[in-house]
This record gives C-alpha cells, sequence and structure tokens, in this order.
C-alpha cells in the first residue's frame, strides 16, 4: 500500500506543481549526507518518516460491498492511516531551493485530496479518496530531526496524507431483503366495542425495473416508484399482476423478488 501511495503522490505533484521529469527528479530515500552528496540535479524529496492509525476518521458497523463475482459481501469500514512526508527541494542555489519549495507548497495549499487520476491500478477504486494537507506546528524543534539523519538542516513541509488501506477481510453476505411484512395491532382501550387486540397486516414485495426513475409500479393493493437505481417496493401478494406505467408487465412470484422483463 505505501509504495502505491509513494506512486501517488508522486503523479500528483508532477501535473499540480508541475515537476516535470525531464528537469527535475523526486526521490524517497532518506536525505541524509550520503545522499545529498549524490544529488546531480534539482531535486524533491518526500522523505516518509511517520505512520500511524488515524483514529479521528474510525467509522464503526459494517459495510456492503461485492467481489469479483458480484457477490455481496460484508466488511468492517476501511481503517485510515496518517502518512507523514517530509518534503524538502534540493538545488546547487538556495534561491532556486526556495523557489521549488515555494512552488510546491502552493500546489499542496491548493489541493485537499489526490484525485483518483493520480491512483495506480486497483488503488484508483479504494474510497475515500486520500486527503493531503500541509500540518501545522506541533512545537517540535526540528534540528533534532536534522541530527538523527546526519544531514544539513534545511527548511521543509510536513505534509499529512491521510490514505484507506484495503485489508479487511470479506463475509459472505446475506440474500437481499425484497419481502416485508407490517403488521399492526389495535389496543383493546382503543376501541370500546373490542374484546381483544386487532391485528392488520399488509406484505410489500420488491423488485427492479428498468424504467426510467418515478415510473409508476402498480397492484391491485398499492402502488409505489421505481427508484433512481431501479429498484421499487409495492404492496402486494404472489399472484398478484403487475403494472409499469399503465400495463401489466409481470406477476408477483410465490418467493423472491418481482422480476419485470424489459419492454
Amino acid at each position: 500500500m505505501l509504495h502505491l501511495l509513494d506512486e501517488s503522490l508522486e503523479a500528483f505533484l508532477r501535473a499540480t506543481v508541475p515537476l516535470p521529469k525531464r528537469e527535475i527528479d523526486i526521490s524517497f530515500a532518506a536525505p541524509d549526507r550520503d545522499w545529498s552528496a549524490r544529488v546531480s540535479r534539482p531535486t524533491v524529496n518526500l522523505y516518509l518518516w511517520d505512520v500511524r492509525r488515524n483514529l479521528e476518521q474510525r467509522e464503526g458497523g459494517v459495510e456492503i460491498v461485492r467481489d469479483d463475482n458480484g457477490r455481496p459481501q460484508r466488511r468492517p469500514p476501511l481503517p485510515r492511516v496518517d502518512c507523514r512526508y517530509l518534503v524538502t527541494a534540493w538545488t546547487s542555489e538556495v534561491r532556486d531551493e526556495h523557489s521549488l519549495l515555494g512552488a510546491t507548497l502552493g500546489a499542496l495549499l491548493l489541493h485537499r485530496t489526490i484525485e483518483p487520476r493520480f491512483l495506480p491500478g486497483p488503488y484508483a477504486t479504494v474510497t475515500p479518496v486520500p486527503t493531503i494537507e500541509v500540518a501545522a506546528s506541533d512545537g517540535r524543534d526540528n534540528s533534532d530531526f536534522w541530527s538523527a539523519l546526519g544531514g544539513q538542516l534545511k527548511p521543509g513541509l510536513d505534509v499529512v496524507v491521510t490514505a484507506t488501506v484495503d485489508t479487511a477481510l470479506l463475509v459472505e453476505a446475506g440474500p437481499p431483503v425484497d419481502r416485508y411484512l407490517l403488521r399492526t395491532w389495535r389496543k383493546v382501550d382503543e376501541d370500546d366495542t373490542a374484546t381483544e387486540p386487532a391485528v392488520s397486516e399488509r406484505a410489500f414485495v420488491g423488485g427492479r425495473s428498468a424504467a426510467p426513475e418515478g415510473t409508476a409500479v402498480v397492484t391491485r393493493r398499492g402502488s409505489g416508484r421505481v427508484g433512481a437505481d431501479g429498484s421499487f417496493l409495492v404492496p402486494a401478494e404472489s399472484g398478484d399482476d403487475v403494472s409499469i406505467d399503465g400495463t401489466v408487465r409481470g406477476r408477483v412470484p410465490e418467493s423472491g423478488p418481482i422480476d419485470v422483463p424489459e419492454g
């Protein structure tokens, strides 16, 4: 996952700063003394120095997704992690370094997310997409950081990329619910003539249709409308005729959803 995030961040910066490959290198190596001695071209260094789970964006419950065969699966919400990069610019002149670092800062401040077009392969389908921000000061002295690297003290940006990690196990979900039975009771004290509670029941059956959103779906027991995803729910029982936009198009089966043929 981290290598995919590196690729995403590089593609994002090359396009938004911009950082053309023929002019500027991007490195993810630790910017220590040995590395800096080998730098021969203008370079933006993106050093990943801290990774930890983001608990503020943690979600509970489960979500339903579909596997490669289209079957519904249950899984817990995907965890989010904060990846902190130290972003520095390296050139032969200090003025050029500041110009390159400033252009990078400007691009980072203008964007809150790394768009899917910058995410490689299957990572582009993982949601939510990575967010990106320049972190606020936490009061720490960065000289200790550079001393640990054995390098020279340089200005840098503390950039936090919060990414979704798709490591959750999929658990096969049960079949979708397509039949509902609404049962209501009328209390004895609500009817002076009643000697016991009155019970009424009403059955609803779901289905799908290729008709446009809002199209009326009617049975002899009531009606419903086609939703944006093609689904509908109507009062019905087995054997009832089903009309779509005034035309009988099917019948409620003994079990399962209403199958409305295209026509």
